[in-house]
């Protein structure tokens, strides 16, 4: 078992230390995981001297255990993640451990005055993003606003209380995405991450001035987002079939159809008809421009029966006709 001790008082230390755990001779933003601990790094960035973001991107191959040390500052901890962990609160502690469970990523905020001991197992695949905000950074909002105060104290008292149901919506999805997984041949520097990290917590301050107690996500249920993933993850695997429909989808997801239908929405950000169209388009794309097919092997590998409308929705998708280079 490897074991790092630390708390996120000064991110500086938190680089150094674990710099100096595991990749002693680096002086970038990045720190590798010597070989015999894991494949991949951690990063950490300033977005300011109080906002600090943090994004793990590793393959274990020993078993870790993290424990972070709770401090006296009431900072927030915002960590959205696409791995499971089961965890369990025990007085002002939280007891994580590494889930085999399927996630399609979720978030949960904390205050760093509650310390967590973490328990990440051989094999284990570790994506996530933390975003750490300081108490002289929020203390001056805070005291111009007793009620925004007391909204973030609810929602991070509501998300201990229902740690494992937060889950990404489709922004905070694709802003993940371009964070722990970023396009190597475009850009990636300092400030892609600071960007996307803003915008990343621009979507919890939204959350917080809207949420009540009664609302989302708390009560999203979390196996019906699971069972959404699969859904659509059915739509992209059958895409030389006809669309199936709503109401059929709905029963593969065990849902009602309406809930179903928004839920959908709501995560993909399409309705399942766009989101169907727009993988077939996709695929299509690629077939044409990477795999050198004709129209007509794509027309009949994916089940376009008019050829005058599928050039048209590929023009309106691309802004470029399928046969330009044929």
């Amino acid at each position: 078992m490897n074991k790092y001790t630390f708390d996120f008082s000064d991110i500086d230390k938190l680089r150094n230390y674990f710099r100096s755990q595991l990749d002693p001779d680096s002086s970038s933003d990045r720190i590798y995981f010597p070989p015999e601990i894991g494949e991949g790094y951690l990063s950490y960035y300033k977005i300011s001297p109080e906002v600090f973001l943090l994004v793990n991107n590793y393959k274990a191959n020993a078993d870790i255990e993290y424990v972070r040390q709770p401090i006296d500052e009431k900072d927030i901890i915002l960590h959205f993640r696409k791995y499971a962990l089961d965890h369990q609160i025990e007085g002002n502690r939280i007891i994580s451990n590494y889930s085999d469970n399927y996630t399609p990523g979720n978030m949960r905020c904390m205050h760093a005055q509650q310390g967590e001991q973490v328990f990440i197992t051989k094999g284990a695949v570790v994506k996530s993003t933390m975003i750490v905000l300081k108490s002289s950074y929020t203390k001056p909002y805070f005291m111009k606003s007793s009620d925004l105060a007391e909204r973030v104290d609810n929602y991070i008292q509501y998300s201990h209380q229902h740690i494992n149901k937060f889950y990404l919506s489709y922004k905070q999805s694709i802003l993940f995405d371009q964070i722990v997984q970023p396009n190597l041949n475009t850009i990636e520097n300092y400030l892609y991450y600071i960007a996307r990290g803003i915008r990343l917590l621009e979507t919890f301050w939204k959350d917080v001035l809207k949420w009540e107690t009664e609302s989302n996500p708390f009560n999203i249920n979390s196996s019906q987002v699971g069972n959404i993933y699969k859904v659509s993850n059915y739509l992209k695997d059958n895409l030389h079939e006809p669309f199936v429909g709503v109401d059929q989808l709905a029963i593969m997801a065990h849902m009602s159809r309406t809930n179903f239908f928004n839920m959908f929405k709501e995560i993909h950000d399409q309705t399942p008809l766009e989101f169907f169209n727009n993988k077939k388009l996709e695929s299509s794309y690629n077939m044409i421009f990477s795999d050198g097919l004709s129209i007509k092997e794509v027309m009949d590998t994916l089940n376009y029966s008019n050829s005058s409308k599928f050039k048209k929705a590929f023009f309106n998708k691309f802004d470029i006709y399928p046969d330009i280079n044929l």
